[in-house]
Parts: C-alpha cells; structure tokens; sequence
C-alpha cells in the first residue's frame, strides 16, 4: 500500500478519513449570501492547508458546515476540529471585520461538533452526502426553536 508523504511521519504511516460538523454560535445565518459563503469555503481551505489536513469535500450551509477530511494519525479528530474553527474563525474576522460586532468575544462558531469515521460507509457514500446538502436543506429547511419564556 503507497501513501502519500503527507502522511508519512517518523513512526507512523497512514490516514483517517472523517465527516465532520459545527454551526455558527447561535446558529446566526452567516453563510446565506454567495460572498459570505465563498469567504468561509477560503478560510476552511486555509486553515486546512496550516493543519495539515485535506478536504476531501467541504459543504458551507447558512449556519453550519459539513466536512469530509483525510486527517493524518498525528492529529486527533477532536483537536482537527479545534484547530479548523479557530483558523477559520480568525480568517474569517479577519476578511469580515464587521462580524465582530455580532461576536464581540471573536466566538463565530459553536463549541459543539459533530465527527464520525467514515470506515463504516464507503468514502463515496459520504461525499455524496456531504455534497446532497444543498438539496436536502431545500427540501428539509431548518425549523424556528420555539420562544423561551421569560421566567
């Protein structure tokens, strides 16, 4: 089996391929516009490049975003994550210096997340998810939480 020499390191060779998810805090609608989105789409890419991780697939939604990534066995998935948000969440600010007035803190995205091997679906399978987001959301859009009440 040949790997690539991005994932060939002093004592281990190899690879994981992963889907994962997070949302913009709040689940703000950032990403709606074709500019917004391609902003996140250059950040993602970036912070990807500066971890050291490949996109295999990337889909920008309004308030999330979905991901299949070859992580190298040097990084976590948790700690893949992490990095990824916040390089992107600073590129991001950086490109939108505005959005700091809706997060003064420079918190863009949620601290939840979502991360799933892709070893027990085939790789095309996922892509084709991750790539079927579009549409799905069309068809499935996302429903209003209910008001909280003042208590």
């Amino acid at each position: 089996m040949v790997y690539s020499e991005h994932f060939t390191h002093s004592h281990s060779i190899g690879k994981s391929a992963w889907h994962i998810e997070w949302c913009t805090k709040y689940r703000y609608r950032l990403f709606k516009s074709d500019y917004n989105k391609n902003i996140c789409i250059i950040a993602l890419e970036e912070a990807a490049k500066k971890t050291g991780i490949v996109l295999l697939e990337r889909e920008v939604q309004a308030e999330h975003v979905h991901l299949i990534a070859e992580l190298p066995l040097t990084i976590s998935p948790i700690d893949a994550i992490m990095k990824m948000k916040g390089i992107s969440a600073r590129i991001i600010f950086r490109l939108k210096p505005k959005l700091r007035l809706r997060y003064p803190k420079g918190h863009l995205w949620s601290s939840g997340k979502f991360a799933i091997s892709v070893g027990h679906i085939t790789l095309e399978k996922a892509k084709e998810y991750v790539k079927g987001q579009e549409v799905h959301h069309a068809n499935n859009p996302p429903q209003e939480s209910p008001p909280r009440s003042e208590a």
